[in-house]
């Protein structure tokens, strides 16, 4: 074998040696999970072109998918530092499967508002409490790792999904795309009974006596004791720019699939689309963290990887014009763009998050992605009705540009910040 290929071989079996078994189990399950991911990929175009909704009316329908995951994440986030991990992803799994088989039923516009909004609480109080499980099972040394072992796998399962959906609306209509996306659910479930039963994540992490005496520390003013999320300005900060890049980065699932549909691009060629950018990150994603993880800043890195996403969206209205094939390298360009930043953005704050509170910490961190969910519909589907979907596209990337602006101040931020303890917590369990 040429030397060039024994290295890159070695390199993939490095990215991939040394993860907990359990971080494998929750990314088996995951895969499960989003092999049948086509409600999110095809929504808007499903309201719009199978309803009979305006473009802002199905906008307005998925802003409130979008705010129930800002509800879900927090509300997430903060029952995990007081019953764990392991109950809230059980129920999330289950009641997400079912209320996304109930959608398949429902057409009048103020009720799959509200049915979308409860969907959403339930599925994605299930992101905290997995960052929050895998941040108990990774050493920290390999937690950027495992971070990046999770979104392979979800990003395996979206490259199933969304394919698998386009072709069962093509041939089929969209009605089986609901009870695809909830029979996954559900199977993810069960398999996560078989392979995770209940552990040390299904207890607190934090005592109730340890994180009642660090909230009456902080009370009393202490410096030891650990600030809650929105009093901590690093912290806002850093959320503010996730909304930001991530509002650019969620025109996927908002005008991208309404765009490329009125350009004349099927549910199939759409579906392909997204299946390109789950095979470049599932091939690439785990040895390009494992180089970056131990030589890199995780914040220059994050910044590299917005500004890739960024451009790759400032691309689109040029390769949507020319054909399939600009559309594909647009698509490629933007997922090693996610590969740069979005498993950075969990491992910086569960590095930094005080461990009495790195649930409500990471909560709020995955609830500005909903917020950002919902801002990419708003602006997105408002601006494209006036001006046109190529103007949604530029906007939000202008947005991303000040996202990008604000990250670059973080870091600095967090160091002048000097915070003390990180707070009372019980040891972490040791991985296995």
């Amino acid at each position: 074998m040429p030397a060039a290929l024994t290295t890159i071989a070695d390199l993939y079996v490095k990215a991939f040696t040394g993860l907990p078994r359990r971080v494998w189990w929750l990314s088996i399950t995951m895969l499960v999970n989003r092999s049948g991911a086509m409600v999110v990929a095809f929504l808007s175009v499903y309201l719009i072109n199978d309803r009979g909704f305006a473009p802002l009316d199905a906008g307005y329908v998925m802003a409130a998918f979008g705010a129930g995951g800002v509800l879900g994440n927090y509300i997430g986030g903060l029952l995990n530092d007081r019953y764990g991990s392991w109950h809230i992803m059980v129920v999330s799994l289950f009641g997400s499967g079912l209320l996304h088989i109930w959608l398949a039923y429902v057409t009048e516009f103020w009720a799959l508002c509200a049915l979308t909004f409860v969907i959403s609480v339930v599925a994605d109080a299930f992101r905290p409490a997995n960052r929050a499980a895998i941040a108990i099972y990774a050493p920290p040394e390999r937690l950027t790792q495992s971070y990046g072992l999770q979104r392979m796998a979800a990003n395996l399962g979206f490259s199933i999904g969304p394919a698998l959906g386009g072709f069962l609306i093509y041939k089929f209509g969209y009605s089986l795309m609901f009870w695809g996306d909830g029979i996954t659910f559900i199977l993810a479930g069960l398999l996560f009974l078989y392979l995770l039963p209940k552990d040390e994540t299904a207890i607190p992490l934090v005592s109730k006596e340890d994180r009642d005496a660090d909230r009456l520390a902080y009370a009393q003013g202490n410096a030891s004791a650990s600030k809650p999320a929105f009093r901590q300005f690093w912290l806002v900060l850093y959320v503010l720019a996730n909304t930001c890049i991530m509002l650019c980065f969620f025109n996927l699932f908002s005008v991208f699939s309404p765009y490329l549909n009125a350009a004349g691009y099927d549910e199939r060629i759409i579906g392909l689309l997204f299946t390109i950018s789950g095979v470049v990150i599932v091939a690439f994603e785990m040895p390009v963290l494992y180089v970056i993880e131990s030589r890199f800043r995780l914040i220059k890195v994050m910044l590299v990887g917005g500004a890739i996403m960024m451009g790759s969206f400032l691309l689109l209205p040029l390769a949507v014009s020319v054909g399939f094939l600009a559309l594909a390298a647009a698509m490629i360009l933007l997922s090693f763009g996610e590969i740069l930043y979005m498993p950075l953005t969990n491992a910086y704050l569960s590095k930094y998050a005080p461990p009495a509170r790195r649930g409500e910490y990471l909560g709020v961190l995955s609830a500005s992605y909903s917020l950002a969910f919902i801002f990419a519909q708003l602006i997105g589907f408002g601006v494209a009705d006036k001006f046109g979907y190529a103007a949604a596209i530029y906007a939000s990337c202008a947005v991303a540009g000040a996202g990008i602006g604000i990250l670059s101040i973080v870091n600095q931020v967090r160091i002048k910040a000097s915070p003390g303890s990180p707070g009372l917590v019980r040891p972490l369990p040791s991985s296995e």
